[in-house]
C-alpha cells in the first residue's frame, strides 16, 4: 500500500492536470465565442454558463495540485480566474442584486488582491520575473474587489451591471491566457525580459479593452465595442 499511494497520488494529479487543461481550453473557446455574439441573446447566456463551470474547473483541479507541486503563481491565479467568472456570471443574471455571498467573496478577492501584490514583490525582489504578472494580477484583484464591495448591496442601473459583467468575464479570460502562457509558451523563451512581456501581454493588451468597453456602455448604452449602426442598446 505505501509503494501504491505516491502513483495513486502522482495519477490523481496527472488526471487533474488534463482536466485542468481541458477546462481551460473549454474556457477560452466559449470567452471568444461570447464576445462575438450578440449580448444578451439565449445562446449568449448559455455560452456564459459555459465559460463560468469551465473556469470552475480551472479553479477546482488546480488548486490541489499546487500543494502537491508548488506553484504559488498557479494558485493565486486559478482564485483570481474564478472570482473574475463567479462575478461576472452573477452579475450577469437579469435583475442581479448582491447576495452576502457576492460580498464575502468580494472581500475574499480584496484581500487576497492584497497578499497576492504582495507576493509579487517578494517574488521581483527574489529575483523571480513572474512576479510582475502576479502584482499585476494583484492589482486587477484589488481594484475589481474594492469595486464590488463599495457597491455591494444596492440595485445597479442596468448598463452598470453589465459592464461588470463584461469586465470581470474578461478579468477571467486575461488570467486563463496568462496561464497559458506561463505554462506552455513561457518555457520556449529564454530571455527574461521577454519571458515578462509574454507574461504581461495580454493585461496590457486587454485591460484597455476593458476600460473602453465599459466606458462606451456607460456613454452610450450599448452593449458592442464597436457598432457603427443604431441600436444594440443595454436593455433590461
Amino acid at each position: 500500500m505505501g509503494v501504491q499511494y505516491p502513483f495513486l497520488v502522482e495519477f490523481i494529479i496527472e488526471m487533474l492536470l488534463i482536466i485542468h487543461v481541458l477546462s481551460g481550453v473549454v474556457a477560452l473557446v466559449a470567452a471568444f465565442v461570447a464576445v462575438g455574439v450578440a449580448k444578451g441573446a439565449t445562446f449568449h447566456r448559455r455560452v456564459g454558463t459555459v465559460f463560468f463551470w469551465a473556469m470552475l474547473g480551472v479553479g477546482i483541479t488546480a488548486i490541489p495540485v499546487t500543494f502537491v507541486r508548488p506553484n504559488p503563481f498557479l494558485f493565486f491565479i486559478a482564485l483570481f480566474s474564478f472570482y473574475m467568472a463567479f462575478a461576472g456570471y452573477r452579475r450577469g443574471r437579469r435583475l442581479h442584486v448582491d447576495e452576502g455571498i457576492d460580498v464575502i467573496a468580494a472581500w475574499l478577492m480584496l484581500v487576497f488582491g492584497v497578499v497576492m501584490i504582495g507576493y509579487g514583490v517578494f517574488m521581483v525582489v527574489s529575483d523571480e520575473p513572474l512576479g510582475w504578472a502576479l502584482a499585476s494580477f494583484g492589482g486587477l484583484g484589488l481594484s475589481f474587489g474594492l469595486e464590488d464591495v463599495v457597491k455591494a448591496r444596492r440595485t445597479p442601473a442596468h448598463a452598470e451591471r453589465v459592464s461588470v459583467h463584461l469586465s470581470r468575464m474578461l478579468g477571467g479570460t486575461i488570467a486563463t491566457i496568462t496561464a497559458v502562457l506561463v505554462q506552455q509558451v513561457s518555457p520556449l523563451v529564454d530571455d527574461p525580459l521577454e519571458q515578462v512581456a509574454l507574461w504581461l501581454g495580454p493585461t496590457v493588451v486587454l485591460v484597455p479593452v476593458i476600460v473602453l468597453w465599459t466606458w462606451r456602455i456607460a456613454k452610450t448604452g450599448k452593449y458592442r465595442l464597436f457598432s457603427p449602426t443604431p441600436g444594440s442598446k443595454v436593455s433590461a
